[in-house]
């Protein structure tokens, strides 16, 4: 398979997939490098898949994708290279008429008072928020939980709701504000995998340059 690869690379960027794994929260970062790739090289088609990192994992492990845009790998992964990107951090979303707009910071306490959306279990964020909960001694009853983000924003936007997400996910979206958690000290680190020794095509060597690090 790398051997045909690499014969298809020899005729240069003209036609090919790339195939590319994201956890959700990151969608931003990959549609700014899709947006920059797309015009130079137009007969690229991309395969997207939005899943949990673990999830991503797994499907990096049996070559269904050419790389993943994920945080911090949950676990130590000898067959994986990670590529560092940008932190992030936890923070409540909200919009910027939301009474909690009006903070440079916020407890998790003073969430209690307010409808919550949340992250489904097993994504990156999820867990880092459930672990705060339980260091704090706090018992947030969200009022929504799921793995759709999108489906978040919006409700944060037409009901009003605290989401709890990381800071890049409204990246340059507009009338949002992403207010840092108190307790939240550590940052999410978010990376670029791809399988140790797998042979890189030229495209994905090509959109990897116009990742623009810590553009978020």
């Amino acid at each position: 398979e790398q051997g045909r690869q690499q014969l298809q690379d020899m005729e240069g960027l003209k036609t090919g997939k790339l195939r590319i794994g994201a956890t959700y929260g990151l969608s931003v970062l990959l549609t700014r490098t899709m947006q920059r790739f797309c015009p130079q090289y137009p007969d690229i088609q991309f395969d997207v898949r939005f899943e949990r990192a673990d999830e991503l994992i797994t499907l990096l492990h049996n070559r269904e994708i050419d790389f993943a845009l994920t945080y911090n790998l949950l676990q130590h992964e000898p067959l994986l290279e990670e590529i560092p990107l940008f932190e992030s951090r936890l923070c409540a979303v909200v919009t910027d008429k939301h009474p909690l707009a009006k903070f440079d910071e916020v407890r998790l306490s003073q969430l209690k008072a307010f409808l919550t959306a949340v992250p489904a279990r097993g994504m990156n964020t999820r867990t880092m928020l459930d672990s705060l909960l339980r260091q704090h001694g706090v018992d947030l009853k969200p009022l929504l939980e799921t793995n759709e983000i999108y489906t978040v924003i919006h409700m944060v936007r037409t009901c009003h709701l605290v989401a709890i997400l990381s800071e890049s996910v409204i990246y340059e979206e507009e009338d949002y504000k992403a207010i840092p958690i108190k307790e939240a000290k550590e940052t999410m680190h978010s990376s670029l995998v791809y399988v140790k020794g797998m042979y890189r095509r030229n495209a994905v060597k090509e959109f990897f340059k116009r990742m623009q690090i810590g553009e978020i």
